[in-house]
């Protein structure tokens, strides 16, 4: 019933062969600390930048460009799209791995939000370098 085909009492619980093919779960402390790490992370970050985006909310454009030209807006803000993206790409991750079962689909759904991830931060991290740069 769950995951265990048969009981021997010389080896214990033999897990069932759908079971033994999505390898070792070693890894889940590992991203349960991640996710915890950028979750506590994004607190601060998080109400940095709203207080920034509410505080030129009202300014113009040459404002808001001339705040994000600035290295330490600039810096936090890029941390801010990198941190998030990456506490979001866990959070899908786990959710990917509890209703996916299909190995094929399982490989295709990762591969498919780690690529979005990937461009999506790149997308954030290229506007606000292009904005501190001044081009």
């Amino acid at each position: 019933m769950f995951g265990i085909d048969r009981v021997d009492p010389r080896q214990g619980p033999q897990p069932s062969r759908r079971v033994r093919q999505f390898g070792s779960a070693r890894d889940g402390l590992h991203e349960w600390r991640l996710q915890r790490l950028t979750a506590i992370a994004l607190i601060p970050l998080s109400l940095y930048f709203a207080a920034s985006v509410l505080s030129l909310a009202t300014s113009d454009r040459k404002t808001a460009a001339d705040w994000l030209a600035q290295p330490v807006p600039a810096l936090l803000v890029i941390l801010v799209v990198l941190v998030g993206i990456t506490h979001a790409l866990i959070g899908v991750r786990s959710v990917i791995l509890d209703y996916v079962h299909t190995r094929t689909r399982l490989l295709a759904a990762e591969l498919l939000f780690r690529a979005v991830a990937v461009i999506l931060a790149g997308a954030g991290v290229l506007a606000v370098l292009k904005l501190f740069l001044g081009r």
